[in-house]
Formats: structure tokens, C-alpha cells, sequence
């Protein structure tokens, strides 16, 4: 055993520096379980302000998947939960069309802050037009839906044209 050749100073010394370490990791671990506990609530708060909105609320990657959404976009589509639609979306994709999502980026694109009608597909296979308002965020496209909509601003339904009024 190396340590009865080492001066009993030196031994004590040792023992003093790592209760200090000890004692410092605990302190960091309070402050980073403190830190944990307050991004658990602020990211509950925030979900709990999303599903409470009246309106979908969805974050598209440039691609059309979704990045996130609230309970009531789900519920629009049909989804129990927003995790399903993120997972089912992902495979089926959410747009009736490869065109509604490239209307819907155009859109935001162009800061167009005006509803348009853009049909969606639900869980269940069948189409519906919902009225859409789009901006770009970061990476990706936010957009507002909401589930009535005045007439004018109604899908137009798909058929072999998709230019023009």
C-alpha cells in the first residue's frame, strides 16, 4: 500500500480537497435539478398555452413534415394527440397535395399574412379545406390554422388543373 509512505499532512490535505469536490458537485447538482425543474415547467406552461389556443398551431420542416403541433391541429386532422400526427404525418404526409405544401411555404415565403384555404388529409383518408395563415420561422414554417373559414377563402377542391381561379 502506497499510502503509509505518504506524510499524514499530505493524506489529510487530499481528504480536505475531494469533501470539496464532493461538496461542489452536490451544489451543481441542486442548481442543474433546479434548472431541469424549471424548463419542465416552462415547457408544461407552454403546452398547456398551445392546446388551450382555438386555433391549430403546427411547425412544418421545409419538407412538409411536421415539427410540432398542438392538440387542437391534431384534432382538426383527426388525430388523438399530436404525437400520432407527427408520427403517422411523417409517413402519410399531411397536404391533400405535394401543392397545397408548396402553397402554403410560398406563402409564408412572402410574408403573405392573409388566410388561404389549403386542403389537408386526415387520419381517416378524407380531405378538408382549413383556412391557413403561414410565416417562416428559423428552419421552418409556423402556421395558424383555423377550422372555419369564411367561403371566399375555401379550397378551391383538386382537379386536373391547378393554376388559375
Amino acid at each position: 500500500m502506497r499510502d503509509h509512505h505518504r506524510p499524514k499532512q499530505e493524506l489529510c490535505d487530499e481528504l480536505t480537497a475531494l469533501r470539496k469536490q464532493v461538496s461542489d458537485l452536490k451544489a451543481e447538482m441542486v442548481v442543474r435539478r433546479r434548472v431541469e425543474d424549471a424548463l419542465r415547467q416552462s415547457d408544461e406552461q407552454l403546452r398547456a398555452l398551445a392546446d388551450a389556443v382555438p386555433a391549430g398551431l403546427c411547425l412544418l420542416r421545409p419538407g412538409g413534415t411536421v415539427r410540432a403541433a398542438n392538440l387542437p391541429f391534431a384534432r382538426l386532422l383527426g388525430y388523438d394527440s399530436p404525437a400520432e400526427l407527427q408520427r403517422l404525418g411523417d409517413v402519410i404526409g399531411i397536404f391533400a397535395a405535394p401543392e397545397e405544401l408548396e402553397r402554403v411555404l410560398a406563402m409564408a415565403q412572402r410574408g403573405d399574412q392573409r388566410m388561404a384555404g389549403v386542403l389537408f388529409r386526415r387520419k381517416d383518408g378524407s380531405r378538408q379545406s382549413l383556412g391557413v395563415i403561414g410565416v417562416p420561422s428559423a428552419d421552418a414554417v409556423a402556421i395558424a390554422v383555423l377550422e372555419r373559414q369564411p367561403q371566399p377563402w375555401r379550397a378551391r377542391p383538386l382537379t386536373g388543373s391547378t393554376g388559375g381561379k
